[in-house]
């Protein structure tokens, strides 16, 4: 079984029906539960679900939508897990920041993919930002890689 910890990105399109990567993402998600394979959901990411689509200046999605999907969708796919910063996020997480040289908003990249790589899972994004983590194993289901 493996872990896939789902990006904000994902989970937005997931939601869209009018959005391209729709289609793409949400089929990714059933399949992969189909499989045995646990979607992964973290604070940071479940926050950004709640706070990006219902931002008043974007109006893409009712907030009662984005809590139905969030609290009653998401939570219905067999094996769905939280996964939480363990004892070696701060280390790895440092480790990226220095290594790039991140600040600002990268840093909710690094902290992200620090991780996944702590938990061994696969990120699951859009974003192909996150190719420049080493030791990131990532794939985007809009591209199918």
């Amino acid at each position: 079984m493996s872990l896939f910890l789902l990006d904000a990105n994902v989970l937005i399109h997931a939601l869209r029906r009018e959005s391209a990567d729709h289609a793409s993402c949400r089929h990714w998600m059933i399949e992969m539960t189909g499989n045995g394979d646990a979607l992964c959901l973290c604070e940071p990411v479940e926050i950004a679900l709640l706070r990006i689509p219902t931002l008043q200046k974007l109006r893409l999605v009712p907030m009662d939508e984005v809590l139905g999907f969030w609290k009653d969708d998401l939570w219905s796919y067999p094996g769905t897990r939280r996964l939480s910063a363990g004892p070696r996020h701060a280390g790895i997480l440092a480790d990226f920041i220095h290594e790039l040289g991140l600040h600002g908003n990268d840093v909710n990249d690094a902290w992200l993919a620090a991780l996944a790589v702590e938990h061994r899972a696969i990120l699951v994004t859009t974003d192909e930002g996150f190719g420049r983590f080493h030791g990131l194993n990532w794939i985007n289901p809009a591209k199918g890689k």
